[in-house]
């Protein structure tokens, strides 16, 4: 695989997600649904992912951490990261992202400049939700499936594969495109082609360290090439949300 590593903003509604039985979700391709079904039950049996109420994750990719918690039932969200002018961090809803209040080294920021960064904030959050939540999210409005067959890569491994492409009114990225790579012996994605629109060249990453957290399974590292690329250094999922968590700042 090449080296190449794409931060893909995509589209999906990964906010303010309402609970649900993603096992239940009517495929137009019955072929989707065995291997989405499969996948469910290995990375989040007994309806895990509509249990996963709250998540707690930092992305990494080098020095670079970016700190987020997710209520994923009310859409609320925190982030937090080191800019060149300091530690910024926003909370807000992101059901109305722009009503959210944000604050740079602990002094709250108003105007532009507030808009200017919470709309940073939440590109971030839907941005590296995906990175950490892509195999969840099948089912989303406005998602397409499609089933592409097996394939077998330059190392002989074999793979499933399903297209993920969205509705033209879907989200931020309404252009990309993804290749699930699903693993027919484990059941789960452990490899994804991303797509800048669907002409593009395909920026591979491996999904890996699959781990159980609370009641779903994540995968900790996207390694390219053999080298983990971005990470995740920090995860926590829970059925409720700890009390004080999107709590505002105080001077």
């Amino acid at each position: 695989m090449g080296t190449r590593i794409v931060l893909a903003v995509s589209l999906v509604l990964l906010s303010g997600c309402v609970p649900g039985d993603g096992n239940s979700f009517a495929f137009d391709d019955p072929e989707v649904g065995r291997i989405h079904d499969r996948m469910m039950g290995v990375i989040a049996p007994d309806r895990g992912w509509e249990r996963a109420r709250y998540i707690e994750f930092d992305w990494a990719i080098g020095e670079n951490v970016r700190r987020h918690r997710w209520d994923r039932w009310e859409g609320d969200a925190r982030y937090e990261a080191q800019t060149a002018d300091g530690t910024v961090v926003a909370i807000f809803n992101a059901h109305e992202p722009m009503a959210g209040r944000v604050w740079l080294d602990g002094l709250e920021v108003t105007g532009e400049d507030a808009v200017t960064r919470l709309t940073a904030a939440y590109r971030a959050h839907i941005n590296d939700s995906y990175w950490l939540v892509m195999p969840y999210k099948w089912t989303d409005p406005g998602v397409d499936t499609r089933y592409l067959g097996e394939q077998s890569d330059d190392e002989g491994r074999r793979w499933e594969v399903i297209e993920l492409a969205f509705a033209d009114a879907a989200g931020l990225t309404p252009q990309n495109v993804y290749h699930a790579f699903i693993n027919p012996e484990t059941g789960r994605m452990e490899r994804w082609h991303y797509f800048s629109n669907p002409e593009a060249d395909a920026a591979p990453s491996d999904w890996t360290e699959w781990r159980r957290y609370g009641p779903i399974e994540l995968a900790e590292n996207r390694r390219v090439g053999g080298e983990p690329r971005i990470f995740f250094p920090h995860l926590r999922v829970e059925s409720s949300v700890p009390a004080g968590v999107f709590d505002p700042l105080t001077p």
